[in-house]
């Protein structure tokens, strides 16, 4: 399949987690089938427990890049030594919770660093802000946390900058209130993203198309059930690309 410059430049920007998948065979037979149109694969925590750290190894043996989803959140001491171990397994990007404070992320920094020597590039660390499953309600209700959502997102987002964070997870709703708030370069990670066709699935809350997350800011688009739902796994991620493609 040849894609054209534009949907090229598009794939960059997909990312594809390795969800639901119940061996490393599986996972290999994944990235192959989908790398043509994937930028990065994403492994969460499941994939993580059932496998450990060999399903990295794996993935990055077929060739593809990872962005490991564990969203660190402890003890600063706990997350440097956690952020050391990712980057010495290769990962090109990880996360950290950014209600874990200041301190904790700026311990995830320096674990990058003293893991970095001699290996090139290094991980891009990346936090979470709020949870895309999380509404208004819920954040005021259930988390007691008061104020409108966005202003929470926001709070979060500087406070990831100072610490010396790459960039943050969020939903592409929240970008509009984010825009030149933060420095050139930093990266908006966002999941929730449903296909031209494909819904982004039921627990996700605040959704935005491919096309208008690009249009909106995102750096880096987290694609799940809209391609690996779809009857027909190439021909969804392939719209996700035009999709993406029209807007670039």
């Amino acid at each position: 399949m040849e894609l054209s410059p534009r949907e090229m430049e598009a794939r960059k920007k997909v990312c594809l987690p390795l969800d639901g998948l119940t061996s490393l065979a599986e996972v290999e037979a994944l990235v192959e089938e989908l790398s043509p149109l994937v930028g990065i694969f994403k492994i969460g925590k499941e994939s993580f427990t059932r496998f450990g750290p060999e399903v990295v190894a794996r993935v990055r043996d077929c060739g593809g890049g990872v962005f490991l989803d564990l969203k660190y959140h402890d003890i600063p001491n706990t997350v440097r030594g956690a952020a050391r171990a990712a980057t010495e397994l290769g990962v090109e990007i990880f996360n950290v919770h950014a209600s874990g404070g200041s301190a904790m992320m700026a311990a995830a920094r320096r674990g990058v660093e003293e893991a970095a020597p001699g290996r090139g590039k290094t991980p891009k660390v990346i936090a979470v802000t709020v949870l895309t499953s999380i509404d208004q309600a819920i954040l005021n209700v259930e988390c007691g946390v008061p104020g409108a959502l966005e202003e929470q997102v926001l709070r979060l987002a500087l406070l990831a900058q100072r610490a010396g964070l790459d960039g943050v997870v969020c939903s592409a709703a929240d970008l509009p209130a984010l825009k030149g708030k933060l420095e050139r370069g930093f990266l908006f990670v966002t999941p929730g993203i449903k296909g031209t066709t494909t819904p982004a699935g039921e627990d996700q809350k605040r959704v935005l198309s491919p096309g208008r997350a690009v249009a909106a800011g995102s750096s880096l688009l987290v694609v799940g059930r809209a391609i690996t739902g779809a009857p027909d796994r190439t021909s969804a991620a392939l719209e996700v690309l035009r999709d993406i493609a029209e807007v670039l």
